[in-house]
């Protein structure tokens, strides 16, 4: 058990140091024709490594969603005309508690798979369902084709993790 927690908190402190340079790379490419497209990805990567590089604790479902919208800004400066993202209201969600990184890690999991093998648009729809939360990944412009789908188990109940 003791394995398995440090293993959470290991991977909740870590980033992709190829997401990074992506990332800057994007900013890179604004910086001639939209400085404050480049200065808005700066800023948001900012927040990015400052709430994944932070020590772990666990957190709430709505700080983890804010920080997934902020994962997904900087996916769209990447890849502008390719995502379409649907995120649910931070009300909607379970009130439960969870490590940093258990929902964006494998969303950015599930959405560099689909972005590698698939061409055009691609919609990443995070809904609330009971105690998780389900991912979709599908092509908005192709409504009837196979999507993929990703359940999202989520922390403790917020009640559970009160010290």
């Amino acid at each position: 058990m003791q394995d398995r927690i440090q293993g959470r908190v290991d991977g909740a402190s870590s980033v992709s140091v190829h997401f990074v340079n992506n990332v800057l790379a994007a900013a890179a490419s604004y910086i001639e024709e939209d400085a404050e497209m480049a200065r808005d990805v700066l800023a948001e990567l900012g927040s990015f490594l400052s709430h994944r590089l932070r020590a772990p604790r666990l957190i709430s479902t709505a700080e983890e969603l804010d920080h997934v919208a902020v994962y997904l800004r900087l996916e769209q400066a990447r890849f502008p005309d390719r995502l379409a993202v649907e995120l649910p209201d931070a009300a909607e969600l379970p009130a439960a508690r969870v490590w940093p990184g258990d929902v964006q890690v494998p969303l950015g999991a599930a959405l560099e798979r689909w972005l590698a093998r698939e061409p055009g648009r691609v919609r990443v729809a995070l809904r609330a369902r009971g105690d998780g939360l389900d991912l979709q990944l599908d092509h908005p412009d192709a409504p009837g084709e196979a999507g993929e789908r990703l359940r999202i188990a989520l922390g403790l109940p917020a009640a559970e993790n009160v010290a």
